[in-house]
C-alpha cells in the first residue's frame, strides 16, 4: 500500500532517506536514495529527480549544488533531492537500465505505470509509490547525455495541473517552455506519474556533456538558479523572482542521423537557443571509414534551436538538431 505522509526530515535538519527496491543475485540490496532537508517552518514537499537515464549525469552536480546551497533555517517545507532514480542504468551509465532478463521495458521512463514485473519496472514502482506520490510538486531534470545539449523546459499543459506546472515552468527562468499532454506524449513516465498523483511537474532539459567547461558551468549556474527561482515560487524561500520573458514552443523538426558515421556540425553550441532559417546547413555526417559525406542537414524551415550536438560517433537515430517554433496562441 503506498504511504501518503509527506516526505520530510525532523524540521530544521537533513536525512538521507533510503528505499528498497529489491535484492539482487549476489546477495547485495538495489536501493532508492533521497536527500531530504525539512524547514523550521511548514511548506510544499519540492522533489527534484536525476537520474532516470543512466547516461544523463550532467544533474548529478545540479543536485549537489543545490543540495549544499539549501539552508533548513531559511526554507519553508521540504526539498527532497533523488540524485539517481534508476541505480541500474546509472551502474553501467547508459540510457536504459542493465535488466538482466530484458524483461518488459528496460526505459524506465516508459515503464512506470505499466510494468513492475522486472527490475526497472520495480524500481520505477518504488519511485512513484515512495517519492512522486508523497510530493507536492517535482522537477525531473533530463538534460542531454555526451555530445548533445539542451535548453527547454516542458510541462503538462492539459488537464487540472496545467496553471500550476505552466506557473513553474515559468518561474524557471528559460526563455522557452513547451507545453505537452503528459499522458499521450510521455506514456508511463516520471511526467505521466506525476501527472497521475496530481502533483506539478517540470521536466528540465537545460544542459549536456562534452562541451567543455564554460559551456556546461553556465548551464550548472542557470539550473541552479532556476531550481532556487521555482523554491521562491513555491514559497519556501524569501528570495525575489523577477518575472523573465517566456515563449511557449513546440517542436517542428527533429533531424536524427539515419545512418551511424562521425556528426560533424557546421554550427557550434553557442547557436542553442538562437533562430535558425530555412535552408541552413546545420552539420553533415560522415562515414568514419570511406572519409564521405553520408547526410546532410540543412533546416526544413524558420526556428528556433532547441537541441545541438558536438563533433561525435553516433549510432543510427541518435540525438541530431532539434528546432521549434512559437506555438500558435489558443486564445
Amino acid at each position: 500500500m503506498t504511504d501518503r505522509t509527506p516526505l520530510r526530515a525532523p524540521a530544521g535538519e537533513r536525512r538521507l532517506l533510503r528505499f528498497p527496491v529489491l535484492t539482487d543475485l549476489d546477495g547485495s540490496e538495489l536501493a532508492i536514495h533521497a536527500h531530504a532537508v525539512t524547514g523550521t517552518a511548514d511548506g510544499p514537499t519540492l522533489t527534484l529527480v536525476s537520474g532516470v537515464h543512466g547516461n544523463e549525469w550532467f544533474s548529478h552536480a545540479v543536485l549537489r549544488a543545490v543540495l549544499a546551497d539549501t539552508d533548513p533555517a531559511a526554507l519553508r517545507g521540504t526539498l527532497v533531492v533523488v540524485p539517481a532514480a534508476n541505480p541500474y542504468a546509472l551502474r553501467t551509465v547508459t540510457r536504459y537500465s542493465n535488466d538482466i532478463q530484458q524483461v518488459g521495458f528496460v526505459n524506465m521512463n516508459k515503464a512506470i505505470l505499466r510494468d513492475t514485473e522486472s527490475i526497472t519496472g520495480r524500481t520505477g514502482q518504488v519511485l512513484v509509490e515512495q517519492i512522486v506520490e508523497r510530493s507536492t510538486h517535482l522537477l525531473d531534470f533530463h538534460p542531454g547525455p555526451w555530445g548533445t545539449a539542451w535548453g527547454v523546459v516542458l510541462y503538462d499543459a492539459t488537464g487540472p495541473l496545467s496553471a500550476a506546472s505552466r506557473e513553474m515552468a515559468v518561474a524557471f527562468g528559460m526563455p522557452y517552455i513547451q507545453g505537452e499532454d503528459a499522458a499521450a506524449v510521455f506514456p508511463n513516465s516520471v511526467f505521466d506519474a506525476a501527472t497521475a498523483a496530481g502533483v506539478p511537474f517540470i521536466g528540465v532539459e537545460v544542459g549536456g556533456l562534452g562541451f567543455g567547461a564554460g559551456s556546461e558551468d553556465d548551464w550548472l549556474a542557470r539550473n541552479v538558479e532556476g531550481v532556487r527561482r521555482v523554491m521562491a515560487h513555491l514559497g519556501m524561500l524569501d528570495e525575489p523572482v523577477s518575472p523573465r520573458p517566456v515563449t511557449d514552443v513546440e517542436v517542428a523538426w527533429d533531424l536524427r542521423p539515419r545512418h551511424g558515421g562521425m556528426l560533424v556540425p557546421e554550427i557550434g553550441v553557442d547557436r542553442l537557443l538562437t533562430p535558425t532559417s530555412e535552408g541552413e546547413l546545420l552539420g553533415r555526417l560522415l562515414s568514419p571509414v570511406e572519409l564521405t559525406v553520408i547526410e546532410e542537414y540543412r533546416a526544413p524551415g524558420d526556428g528556433i534551436l532547441l537541441s545541438v550536438p558536438r563533433n561525435h560517433p553516433v549510432h543510427p537515430y541518435n540525438f541530431g538538431f532539434v528546432i521549434g517554433r512559437a506555438r500558435p496562441s489558443t486564445s
